[in-house]
């Protein structure tokens, strides 16, 4: 029987802020058996942001883990992994994994961590998939990327999964999460996302808090320039922009972009600028 999602967000959130109350009988007693963990944190890591990404999920929700092994490891170097990648999904012959086949049966929710890959989560999480039944179950998709693919990955999840409740997703990119504050930063965002989790927040309504989209101003325009500087691959063509008051100013631009050699679309790009005196404008993610 499927759990009711407001009852497993609730374990989680309580899971969460570690709230734990004992009553002074039950002090005086032996101690109970510990509680059978009802969430498991599965997850796929090419480099190691990832799975730094999943020991945060894991502390905070107190969750079981699983980390998905390759039996044939990808090559050493990124290009040659860019191939091999490239070339699975041409063909659609997922790698094969060490522990495909996982008893999940106990699990009321999988936390489903991976890389983004050629815009979506990598291979090894398709032969995951094709392994193991997620019917009735809450999935919670979370992801490292380049530049985005968070949106993209959990909509694939979504048509593969159609028997599961996969919910709002959260991505943090791999720039941010191996930055020298970079655990700290990501410990935050996961609070604040399980939290958004809780409440059932959805995309939209995350986006509620920016204001309409106008015209570029000059410094609109130097803020994206120096937060995409190392994105030249991207293409991407501000358009327009809105913007959120928080400890400095987040800005949505509405965007086209081409990069890759393929025809222009329509994005979005989130951009995060600092109270004066503590760094430059930063990419969150795009949103593709």
């Amino acid at each position: 029987m499927k759990m009711s999602f407001s009852v497993v967000l609730a374990f989680s959130l309580t899971m969460l802020v570690g709230c734990k109350e004992e009553s002074a009988q039950s002090k005086q007693q032996a101690e109970p058996a510990a509680q059978v963990s009802k969430s498991v944190v599965v997850y796929y890591s090419q480099n190691g942001a990832t799975k730094t990404l999943a020991g945060i999920f894991k502390e905070a929700i107190g969750a079981d883990v699983i980390e998905l092994q390759l039996a044939n490891a990808y090559p050493s170097t990124y290009d040659s992994t860019i191939a091999a990648v490239g070339a699975q999904r041409e063909s659609k012959q997922w790698p094969a994994l060490v522990n495909a086949r996982r008893e999940l049966a106990r699990y009321d929710t999988v936390y489903l961590g991976y890389p983004i890959m050629f815009g979506s989560f990598a291979p090894p999480i398709y032969t995951f998939l094709d392994s193991n039944d997620l019917s009735g179950k809450v999935v919670v998709p979370f992801c490292t990327y380049g530049s985005g693919g968070r949106k993209a990955s959990a909509a694939e999840l979504k048509e593969l999964e159609p028997n599961a409740n996969v919910t709002l997703a959260m991505g943090i990119s791999n720039r941010r999460i191996t930055a020298e504050n970079g655990a700290e930063i990501a410990k935050e965002e996961v609070m604040a996302f399980l939290e958004n989790l809780a409440a059932g927040k959805t995309d939209e309504m995350l986006m509620g808090g920016f204001s309409e989209q106008r015209p570029l101003t000059a410094e609109d325009s130097a803020v994206f320039a120096t937060a995409t500087k190392d994105y030249a691959y991207l293409s991407l063509k501000p358009l327009s922009v809105s913007t959120q008051v928080v400890a400095g100013t987040n800005y949505l631009f509405l965007c086209t972009m081409s990069g890759f050699n393929r025809p222009p679309t329509e994005t979005m790009v989130k951009i995060f600028k600092p109270l004066p005196g503590r760094g430059e404008p930063e990419l969150i993610v795009v949103e593709k």
